[in-house]
Formats: structure tokens, C-alpha cells, sequence
């Protein structure tokens, strides 16, 4: 999420993020904790998508995002969504459920499945959430939906519970793709990942290798992603390194104008901006990024 030095959103420079991803041909753009969404009110998360929608202009899909606490107020919130035009939204859970049982979470997602009628992807992210739904409990809410068939795998070893998913799927009406900064996405693909939604940064390094994984061509696929392991593993430190990384190399791109974030952020070590411009020239960035034209 672009923000402007006094905090504000930069409409202009989300504009251009959405332009970026459409000129590197990806299908679909995701909100969710990449995007700062826990420090935006109601109304300005509804008018981001809303302008979103707007300018994709149907060359790209916009996936909401909806933090559930109950089934009423979750409702009301996700028909709001919904008029905005959004494809899909990705649902996550308030941490508060983590005190009650995954019964009674399936329960409240399928109603709020029912009662608004809106395809969703669930967020399983144990360690932003302090929820863990288990790979049983998971598909159990799958069955039950009509319309939360997608699922975002990235617990801390996401490529081992996407395998144990996919193995127990009986048919391919679910959609699995895999998270956390695309720290495993050969391994995720492997055991049956459709994607991932990583960062916005450089989409087409991890494109590149989910086409070459796909070709059975994994070691071409695994000295790409070789490359650029050196900084996803950066990157991955804390949330606020994550966001900071990704808004520098857009502004590197000429995509941003800034790499403000938004408080409640950890504060960035000293000396970062050095670190990754180290680190960027050591891997030389630039030719990764000609390679995945």
C-alpha cells in the first residue's frame, strides 16, 4: 500500500502499482497483510478496492480482504465487499478465534459463505493470526462452502501442509496457492500449489520459475529461484523489512515514489536501505529481472 509522508494513501501511486502488474501480465491482485490492510479504517479499504476495480478496468481480478470476528458483523462487512466489484475477497481470521474451537470457526465461515454468496480464498497464516486450522478442519470448510474454494497456505512450513492437503483432495474443486514471500514456492508447486501470492515487487521472477517448475525443468527453475533466495531470505525477517524491501525495489522500478509505511510497523534496523542495496548488487538484480522478460 503507497503512502504519502503525512500517512495518507497515494491513489496516484496505487494506480501505478496496478498498471505494473498488469504490463508483467498477472491475473490476479491480492490485499492482504503485504498491503498494510491491518492499518486501514472500513472506509478506506472499501474506496482502495473500489478505485482498484476501477482502474484494472477487467484486465485484472482484485481479491478484498475481510478480517471475520462474527458472522454478523463479518457479514455486513463482506456485503460492502461485495459492491465494490471485487472478484474475490480473502477471508482471515481475528485472532479472538484462536480461543474457541475449530468447529465453531468452520461454522461461521460456511454461514457467512451462504449468507453473502461471494467466492473467497482463506487465509491459513497460524502466525499472524495465532489461528491453525489443521489440513482436516481446512477441507471439512471446503466441503461445506459453496463458494470458499480457495485456500492461501503459509504457516511457516508451507509447502509440507499444502502436500497433506492436496493428497486428501478427492476432486480439483479446490484451489490451493502458497504465501509467505515465496520461501518455498518450488516445494509448493511440487505438492500441488496452482501459485502463490508473494510480494508485488517482481511477479515475474516467481512466474518465471512456477513455468519452469510446471515444464519439469526443475533445475533451471532452482537456480533461478537460487538467485533470488538471498533476498526473499532478507526480506522474511520481519514484516516491516517485507514491506520496506518491496516498496523500495517498486520505487527502484520507477513504479513507487516512496517507501513510507504505516503505523503499527516494527521499526526498521539501522542501516537496511545499505544492507539491501548491498544485496541487491551482489545478486545482480537487474539481470534476474531480464531473464524472467
Amino acid at each position: 500500500m503507497p503512502f504519502a509522508s503525512d500517512g495518507t494513501i497515494n491513489y496516484r501511486d496505487l494506480n501505478s502499482q496496478i498498471d505494473f502488474m498488469i504490463d508483467k501480465r498477472i491475473e490476479w491482485l491480492g490485499f492482504g497483510y503485504g498491503s498494510e490492510v491491518y492499518t486501514l479504517s472500513d472506509a478506506e479499504l472499501l474506496k482502495v478496492l473500489s478505485e482498484s476495480v476501477k482502474r484494472s478496468d477487467s484486465k485484472v481480478s482484485i481479491v478484498g480482504n475481510l478480517e471475520v470476528t462474527s458472522a454478523q458483523a463479518a457479514t455486513e462487512k463482506l456485503l460492502k465487499l461485495r459492491d465494490t466489484g471485487v472478484e474475490m475477497v480473502m477471508v482471515r481470521p481475528h485472532s479472538m478465534w484462536a480461543q474457541a474451537s475449530q468447529d465453531k470457526l468452520i461454522e461461521t465461515l460456511v454461514e457467512l459463505d451462504h449468507n453473502v454468496g461471494l467466492r473467497m480464498v482463506y487465509q491459513d497464516a497460524p502466525q499472524n493470526t495465532g489461528v491453525n486450522l489443521t489440513p482436516k478442519s481446512l477441507l471439512e470448510m471446503v466441503s461445506k462452502g459453496k463458494n470458499l474454494k480457495s485456500l492461501k497456505v503459509e504457516p511457516l512450513a508451507p509447502s509440507v501442509k499444502i502436500l497433506e492437503i492436496t493428497k486428501a483432495l478427492t476432486s480439483d474443486e479446490c484451489a490451493v496457492i502458497g504465501g509467505l514471500g515465496g520461501i518455498e514456492i518450488i516445494e509448493e508447486v511440487k505438492n500441488g500449489s496452482t501459485g502463490t501470492m508473494p510480494g508485488p515487487a517482481f511477479p515475474e521472477v516467481f512466474r518465471e520459475i512456477i513455468r519452469r517448475v510446471e515444464n519439469k525443468d526443475e533445475r533451471s527453475a532452482r537456480l533461478l529461484f537460487n538467485k533470488v533466495l538471498p533476498l526473499l531470505v532478507f526480506s522474511n525477517r520481519d514484516m516491516a523489512t517485507f514491506l520496506f524491501v518491496q516498496k523500495y525495489i517498486l520505487v527502484r522500478r520507477g513504479v513507487l515514489k516512496g517507501t513510507d509505511l504505516r503505523m503499527p510497523s516494527s521499526q526498521l534496523r539501522a542501516g537496511v536501505e545499505e544492507e539491501l542495496v548491498f544485496l541487491l548488487n551482489i545478486i545482480d538484480f537487474d539481470s534476474i529481472l531480464e531473464e524472467c522478460k
